[in-house]
């Protein structure tokens, strides 16, 4: 640390310094001030960046881009308007249809007989096992949570890498209920209705063809069987083998499994060669008492069946080894079969797999039967004004962003104002400074090469098709109107009214190339100047966010931290020079002093001899 002496010389030495380093401070002030351009540019980047995001994600996908956007067809539902919700698409070819609902299509479901007492979704499956966990030695709770409980769907063995369930004591029911939903090879459903305290399991897919299979969940720690198992029945079926199959037909002819086949029905053990046919079965099981059941074969769906002879329910062994047999037929059906939708449309019977479907272009939703004589009667209407609204959105919105780009580009730059030193704005007053500010951001993407070659490649895209545009009463006015587009109202409805279809292949392109109309075209451009600016500033291309960070690793990323690297340093030698410059003026003071004193002693000398 050098210390600073003044006063001897008279000379105001900090003035002195501060005027000499003045100087060699210029050039620390002149990066300082280019860095704060770059600063600035990289927030006018991001700016921008934001708009043609919000332009291109919000605007023409998520927007314009939609099927229903340019929808020029309307359904008009009467008659039983609560039985079903319709839709016009564009493909809508004005057919009127009389409906008449006898049936809605259902899913497969499982339903277990429920818990002895309910719980919340937020129970854990150990509370309703009715295990107090906190009460356990840590042996027992690690032995109880290390079993956990099995549960197989659709196949689906819900077990992780290692062979372990990954339902233990500790996972909540809702937790449970979400592993499954979210299998999608499990294909299911599944809900808990905490008034009955019973899993419900159906099927995503509705119809016969929908399937929820639960066969492998008769151990004692299943899931199925820890929410009360499937309700006693009487007849139990299998899913069935498939057609081909006699009663003659040998276990051996059947897959599934090896021999010997087991099954256990009530009381009763078997045990079956593949030799025996499915004859031999039905017979053998019909034959015993402790079975107290008859069995049967259903030739056309390869279904075994098992009848109670007394009424009492069926249960067919206790773990999934006594069943071998079973699976040869595709094992027990747990579930409620699916159905199809019925409905009579126009005089004609018609069976959808799905409540939800297409015909003649409308999108029928339905919600319930009709009663008997009853129909829902559907028309569609054109509705030219949904059309009109989202081509006005869409130049109001294309006109906007085209005014910031040209706005930017053609912005006035005044290179004699430099961004302000913290040195210069002591002096200043604030409005003084703000002014300043306004006019050396001014400029900043003035002819920028990304934003004028992104107008350039819209503007492009629009007169490639401005003689379809201008047909339909879109135009891109006088040459400073800067290829904003001209919109004429009255011939875009008549356009709209006389040919929609038109509109829609023009706009959003047709079904057999939908990416090639307007909107995707747009989109696909707006996405490469998104990424070009994202290289460059480093802003997000993922989000229209203003506030996000940068990525350093971007062209003007790294130039900042160059900026930074040469600022440091320039400071350091900064400090270093200060430093020297008091300490030559310390040590002439130093001297000068010393002068003094000798001069005075020798003053005092010769005055006391004369």
């Amino acid at each position: 640390m050098v210390t600073r002496i003044n006063g001897f010389s008279g000379m105001d030495i900090d003035s002195l310094v501060k005027s000499m380093m003045t100087a060699k401070r210029a050039s620390y002030d002149k990066i300082t001030q280019n860095k704060q351009l770059v600063e600035w540019k990289r927030d006018s980047y991001r700016e921008i960046n934001s708009k043609l995001y919000d332009f291109r994600f919000n605007k023409l996908t998520d927007k314009y881009g939609k099927d229903s956007a340019l929808n020029a067809n309307k359904a008009i539902v009467t008659g039983n308007t609560d039985a079903l919700k319709a839709d016009a698409t564009a493909d809508a070819n004005g057919i009127d249809m009389k409906v008449q609902i006898s049936k809605l299509a259902t899913s497969a479901t499982v339903q277990t007989t429920g818990t002895d007492k309910t719980y919340k979704g937020t129970s854990t499956l150990a509370e309703v096992d009715g295990v107090n966990l906190a009460g356990m030695s840590e042996t027992d709770r690690k032995n109880y949570l290390d079993k956990g409980f099995d549960l197989v769907i659709n196949g689906v063995s819900f077990k992780d890498d290692n062979g372990k369930p990954l339902f233990n004591g500790l996972t909540s029911i809702s937790s449970m209920i979400s592993t499954i939903n979210s299998n999608t090879k499990a294909n299911v459903n599944a809900s808990y209705d905490e008034l009955t305290g019973q899993l419900i399991i159906r099927s995503k897919t509705s119809g016969p063809a929908g399937k929820v299979d639960i066969g492998g969940n008769t151990g004692t720690n299943s899931v199925i069987n820890l929410f009360g198992g499937t309700p006693d029945k009487t007849v139990i079926e299998t899913i069935g083998a498939g057609s081909g199959f006699l009663g003659s037909t040998k276990l051996s002819a059947l897959t599934g499994g090896t021999e010997p086949f087991s099954l256990k029905v009530n009381n009763e053990t078997f045990s079956f060669a593949g030799s025996v046919t499915i004859d031999d079965v039905i017979a053998d099981v019909s034959s015993r008492a402790g079975a107290n059941a008859t069995a049967s074969f259903d030739n056309a769906t390869g279904k075994l069946v098992f009848t109670s002879k007394n009424g009492d329910p069926i249960k067919l062994g206790t773990d999934t080894g006594d069943n071998t047999l079973l699976n040869l037929f595709n094992g027990e059906k747990t579930f409620k079969s699916g159905e199809n939708a019925k409905l009579n449309i126009n005089g004609i019977d018609v069976e959808k797999d799905s409540n939800n479907f297409i015909l003649n272009g409308i999108t029928f939703n339905l919600l319930s039967t009709t009663p008997p004589g009853e129909t829902v009667n559907i028309t569609t209407q054109r509705n030219p004004d949904n059309v009109l609204e989202t081509i006005k959105g869409f130049i109001e919105d294309y006109n906007s962003l085209l005014s910031t780009l040209n706005t930017k580009t053609s912005e006035a730059k005044y290179r004699s104002f430099a961004p302000l030193t913290d040195e210069q704005k002591k002096d200043m007053k604030e409005s003084d400074i703000k002014a300043w500010t306004e006019k050396s951001q001014s400029g900043l993407l003035k002819n920028d090469d990304i934003l004028t070659s992104t107008v350039s490649q819209m503007r492009m895209i629009i007169t490639a098709n401005l003689g379809d545009l201008s047909a339909m009463g879109i135009t891109t006015g006088k040459y400073y109107d800067e290829g904003k587009l001209i919109l004429d109202e009255s011939k875009l409805k008549t356009a709209i009214t006389e040919n929609p279809q038109k509109i829609l292949d023009l706009f959003q392109g047709p079904g057999s190339s939908p990416s090639t109309g307007i909107f995707d075209k747009l989109a696909d451009k707006v996405s490469n100047s998104i990424n070009t600016i994202s290289d460059r500033a480093g802003t997000d291309r993922f989000s229209g966010s203003i506030t996000g960070a940068y990525k350093p690793e971007s062209v003007m990323g790294r130039e900042l931290k160059s900026y930074n690297s040469r600022m440091d340093t320039m400071l350091k030698n900064l400090t270093i020079a200060e430093n020297r410059y008091y300490k030559q003026f310390t040590a002439m003071e130093q001297a000068i002093s010393k002068l003094n004193s000798q001069s005075s002693s020798l003053l005092s000398s010769l005055g006391s001899n004369s």
